[in-house]
């Protein structure tokens, strides 16, 4: 791992089998060197693991361990699922493996990462104590007191005590908790507590679990939810690097790009189509990663005729849910 780069480190604990675009995940970490990562797992796939990733061999119980030890009492930690609720812990749970950094953040590794020298440092150079509100990517200011800021109280009550003590999903680590936890607390609210200085943008490109066709759910910090858009055909590429979303503007008659930090993909059976791993160009449908000759130019390019295609997503969406009954 480089000890060159101290600017931000990027923490994912990940217990069991990673998903078959793994390799896809750690190229889009090598394409970004100014960036590191540090990974905990017991996989014992081998991989080609950039320089920029630093990988730990860790099993779940060890990792239960640890918190117990590090928090002072027994937490409920007994299956991957649950590490959701331990995100913003970590810098405080493995602050030995990141000091020397002014920035470190739990992702999550079913998402492609776009440029983030040119989309997040400039973020990063603004003094932010917390970044974002999602939790397969949220960032935060690497010092003693903000990585403790997750045990502070509020109206009496320690939110991370009651997240760490429930085998249930809290929903501590993103502010969606409203709609799924309506009693209790999570870390945006606490930091909002303290008045910290939080940025609350959404530069994600999120695929929403919900849709066959890729519909976009975004944070919105005035309703503290996130928000489905409404479907707009769209074609979606990673290209050297880059998460690039293009429309047909039908009025001015031209194609317009978007870009995004990058694209997650919730937890999609995504298949990983031939030449894909070593391709410059990917486009990204709603089942599987195809290599593309270039990004879309003009309409023709666009192919508007099969761009509402869901493919096998159904299907497999429908398998998933059978496979769990039987």
């Amino acid at each position: 791992m480089s000890e060159k780069n101290k600017k931000c480190i990027l923490i994912l604990p990940y217990f069991g089998k990673f998903n078959n675009y793994f390799e896809l995940f750690l190229k889009s970490c090598a394409l970004n060197p100014g960036y590191n990562w540090l990974i905990f797992t017991d996989c014992k796939d081998e991989y080609n693991y950039p320089k920029n990733v630093c990988v730990v061999k860790m099993t779940l119980e060890e990792l239960h361990k640890r918190a117990n030890e590090k928090l002072g009492f027994e937490v409920s930690l007994d299956a991957p699922y649950k590490l959701c609720d331990y995100k913003p812990a970590y810098g405080f749970l493995f602050e030995e493996y990141i000091k020397g950094y002014e920035y470190w953040g739990n992702c999550d590794c079913d998402l492609l990462f776009g440029n983030l020298e040119k989309i997040l440092t400039p973020l990063l150079n603004k003094g932010y104590e917390k970044l974002f509100a999602a939790g397969h990517l949220t960032i935060y200011k690497n010092s003693p007191e903000n990585n403790r800021r997750f045990m502070k109280t509020i109206n009496g009550r320690l939110y991370y005590k009651e997240a760490f003590q429930t085998n249930k999903i809290y929903v501590f680590d993103e502010d969606y908790q409203k709609q799924l936890n309506p009693k209790g607390g999570n870390i945006q609210d606490i930091f909002l507590e303290q008045k910290c200085k939080i940025c609350t943008q959404d530069i994600s490109m999120n695929i929403s679990g919900m849709c066959g066709r890729f519909c976009r759910a975004y944070y919105d910090f005035n309703q503290r939810t996130f928000i489905r858009e409404e479907y707009v055909p769209k074609r979606y590429y990673w290209y050297n690097g880059n998460v690039y979303v293009f429309k047909w503007n039908k009025k001015k008659k031209t194609i317009e790009r978007e870009e995004y930090l990058y694209i997650h993909l919730q937890m999609r059976k995504m298949k990983v189509c031939k030449n894909v791993k070593d391709a410059e160009c990917v486009q990204i449908l709603p089942d599987r990663f195809v290599k593309a000759s270039k990004c879309p130019h003009n309409k023709r390019d666009m192919k508007m005729w099969n761009i509402k295609f869901t493919y096998g997503y159904w299907f497999n969406y429908i398998r998933k849910k059978i496979e769990k009954y039987i």
